[in-house]
């Protein structure tokens, strides 16, 4: 199912492990959003969208941060051109893309 995560700890759970968890795991940056976490993430959510064992995704991340947003680092050295022509967020969208249900878990 692909290479291992990085930045993503991804199990089912639940009594009929029906419940796809995603826990971002990046914490030396607060789980900042850098383009390996997401494109992980399209990963993790594409799995659990395919898996008829999985009827909802639960997304959460740390005791101290769910994330804290972009990451800025991969951003500040891009003009808006680069950016924008570079598809520099694409994928960020998968998220609202997914058919099951996903629930944000922040603590």
């Amino acid at each position: 199912a692909g290479p291992p995560f990085q930045f993503l700890s991804v199990q089912r759970t639940g009594a009929r492990e029906s419940v796809g968890l995603i826990q971002l795991n990046r914490p030396q940056a607060l789980n900042a959003l850098c383009e390996g976490l997401m494109q992980e993430l399209g990963r993790a959510l594409d799995a659990m969208e395919k898996d008829p064992r999985v009827g909802a995704i639960v997304l959460t991340g740390s005791q101290k941060a769910f994330a804290a947003g972009a990451d800025i680092k991969e951003m500040q050295n891009k003009n808006f051109q680069e950016c924008y022509s570079g598809g520099f967020l694409a994928g960020w969208d998968k998220v609202a893309t997914v058919r099951k249900p996903i629930i944000a878990a922040v603590n």
